[in-house]
C-alpha cells in the first residue's frame, strides 16, 4: 500500500492506473497465448483424427478445412489457427495426410502442419495384364487421378519398368510424381549384378522383363519358371520363333481364350510370335519380380518344346524333339475335347 501511495505521488493516478492495466493486459496475453500453445489440442480420450490437405486448395481453404475438421471432433481449431498466424506459419502449410493424435498440444500441431510432418501410405503396385486395374491401384491411395496414371503407365517404354511391390509415398503424390517414384524404384532393383545377368543372356533390362511376361502368363508355378525361361531363351539363340501362345491371346485382346486355334495365329501384330521371330515390342503384362528373377536365373537344358498338361495343373511337360513334343499335343488336345473345351 505504501508503495502504490509512492507511485501515485511520483507519477501520478491516471499513469499508475495506465501502467497497472499495462501489465494486466500483458499477463493475460501471456496467459493466453501458453493457453493456445500449451493447450491439448483435442478433449481427453479422443481418438485420433485424419486430415487430408489437398495441393489443389488454397492455403484459406486449408485452414478453413483444419479448423472444421477439428472443431467436429470437438478440438481447439479456431486456437490453432490463431496459433498459426500468430507465428507467421499460415502460409506454410504443407498439403498432405497429417494425424492428430490425443494428447498433442496445439503448438505441436501447429509446427506438424508448418513443418509438413505428414503421414505417408502405403500404394501397391500389382503384378497383371489389366492396366486399368494397375492404374486403379496405384492411385487408390495417393490424390493422382487414376486416368492420368493410366496413360502414363500405357506406353511399352514405361510399362517394363514398373516392378510390382508395396511403396510408401506421400498422400498428396499426382500421377507424374507416382510414376518418378515407381521408375525410381525399378532403377534400384535393377541392381549392377542383374544387369549383368541380363547381359550373358544377350539380353537388356526391358528384353527381360518382356520375356519374363511371357513365361508368368505360360506358367502359374514358379519351380517352373526357370525351365520355361530356358526354353524360350534356347529358341531366341536359334533364331527359333518363340510361339507363344499367351502373345497371341493378349495380340487378341480376348482373354477368355482357353484354347488357341489355327486361325488366332494368322493375327497380324507384333506380338504374334508363331509369325514374328524375337520378342514382341512390348511386355504382355506386368510380372512378379520373382519371374524376372526366374529369367535371369535359367534352367540349363536342352527342351525346345512344351505343351501343357492334361488336367489343367497348370504345368507343361518339356521336349527336345519336336516328334515328342506332337505326342504330348495329341493327348492334351483329347483332354481339352473331352471336357469340351473348344475356344
Amino acid at each position: 500500500m505504501n508503495m502504490l501511495k509512492k507511485y501515485i505521488k511520483k507519477y501520478g493516478l491516471p499513469l499508475v492506473i495506465i501502467g497497472g492495466l499495462g501489465k494486466l493486459t500483458s499477463i493475460i496475453c501471456v496467459f493466453g497465448i501458453y493457453g493456445h500453445w500449451f493447450g491439448t489440442m483435442l478433449p481427453d480420450n479422443s481418438e485420433n483424427i485424419t486430415i487430408y490437405l489437398d495441393p489443389e486448395n488454397t492455403l484459406e481453404e486449408h485452414q478453413l478445412i483444419i479448423e472444421e475438421e477439428i472443431v467436429k471432433f470437438g478440438g481447439h481449431g479456431e486456437r490453432l489457427t490463431r496459433v498459426l498466424y500468430w507465428r507467421g506459419w499460415s502460409e506454410r502449410i504443407v498439403p498432405g495426410k497429417y494425424e492428430i493424435r490425443d494428447g498433442e498440444t496445439i503448438g505441436e500441431v501447429a509446427h506438424k502442419l508448418a513443418t509438413g510432418d505428414r503421414k505417408s501410405v502405403r500404394v501397391v503396385v500389382p503384378a497383371g495384364r489389366d492396366l486399368e486395374v494397375i492404374a486403379g491401384k496405384i492411385a487408390l491411395r495417393i490424390v493422382a487421378d487414376s486416368v492420368d496414371v493410366l496413360n502414363l503407365i500405357r506406353p511399352d517404354s514405361m510399362r517394363w519398368q514398373m516392378i510390382p511391390n508395396t511403396y510408401e509415398m506421400w498422400w498428396e503424390t499426382d500421377a507424374e510424381g507416382a510414376i518418378k517414384r515407381i521408375i525410381k524404384e525399378s532403377q534400384i532393383w535393377w541392381t549392377a549384378e542383374r544387369l549383368e545377368k541380363a547381359k550373358n543372356l544377350d539380353l537388356s533390362a526391358e528384353e527381360t522383363v518382356i520375356l519374363a511376361s511371357i513365361v508368368q502368363a505360360e506358367t502359374s508355378a514358379l519351380s517352373e519358371a526357370p525351365i520355361v525361361a530356358g526354353l524360350y531363351l534356347n529358341r531366341l539363340k536359334i533364331g527359333q520363333a518363340l510361339q507363344a501362345d499367351p502373345t497371341l491371346i493378349y495380340a487378341w485382346e480376348d482373354v477368355s481364350i482357353t484354347r488357341v486355334l489355327d486361325i488366332h495365329k494368322e493375327i497380324d501384330s507384333p506380338y504374334n510370335t508363331y509369325k514374328n521371330t524375337g520378342l514382341p515390342p512390348g511386355t504382355i503384362r506386368t510380372p512378379e519380380p520373382t519371374f524376372i528373377d526366374a529369367v535371369l536365373n535359367p534352367s540349363e537344358h536342352d527342351y525346345l518344346y512344351m505343351c501343357a498338361e492334361p488336367g489343367g495343373t497348370g504345368k507343361h511337360v518339356f521336349e527336345k524333339r519336336y516328334r515328342d513334343h506332337l505326342k504330348n499335343a495329341r493327348i492334351y488336345q483329347k483332354w481339352l475335347n473331352k471336357n469340351r473345351i473348344y475356344r
